[in-house]
This record gives structure tokens, sequence and C-alpha cells, in this order.
């Protein structure tokens, strides 16, 4: 009998895989990127496209559980970012954007 977690992420990744790849890999493999104890207080959005000194950036948007969680992983965005891009091979993310879940 296999886990239902490979049925649940295969699903995820048809999903999403369509509107952005990025992000069915970022939502597949969270706890990996970002810890265990981050993963459980956090969970990847979405992923925007902006424009910003002529140059297109991805943002990251975050839901977070509390305040208190999103000012800890604001003061750890810059590693978030460099880990997100050792776990993809390339830069995809640029900056991340938490929103306390309300």
């Amino acid at each position: 009998m296999k886990p239902i977690v490979n049925d649940v992420n295969k699903l995820i990744h048809s999903i999403f895989k369509r509107q952005n790849p990025i992000l069915a890999e970022l939502i597949i493999n969270w706890g990996k990127i970002v810890g265990v104890k981050y993963s459980s207080q956090s969970t990847p959005l979405k992923i925007t496209t902006s424009r910003e000194s002529g140059k297109q950036i991805n943002i990251l948007h975050v839901a977070v559980d509390s305040s208190s969680v999103s000012m800890e992983l604001a003061y750890q965005q810059e590693l978030m970012i460099e880990r997100i891009a050792i776990y993809l091979g390339y830069k995809g993310i640029h900056k991340i954007r938490l929103l306390v879940r309300g």
C-alpha cells in the first residue's frame, strides 16, 4: 500500500503545472526548502510577476499563521530565496511577500 501523499503531490503538480510549474514544486517540497518549523506555519500561495528597473522579477506570496512567524520569516527572507534557488537550480524567486492569515 502506497502513501496517500504521493497521490496528493501528483494532483497538486497536475493542477499547478500549467499555471506555474515553480509554484507546484514549491508547494510539494515546501518542508524540504524552509524546514519543518516554518513549513507547518506557512504555505506558498501564488507567484506574481512584476517589473523593477527594467527587469522581470517573481514574487512568492506566502501565507503565515501569525505576525510573530511573519517577523521571523522576514528576517530569513534572503536565506529562503537562496534555498529556493538551490532547490530549483536557478533563481526563480526574487522576493517574498508574507501575508498573515486573518
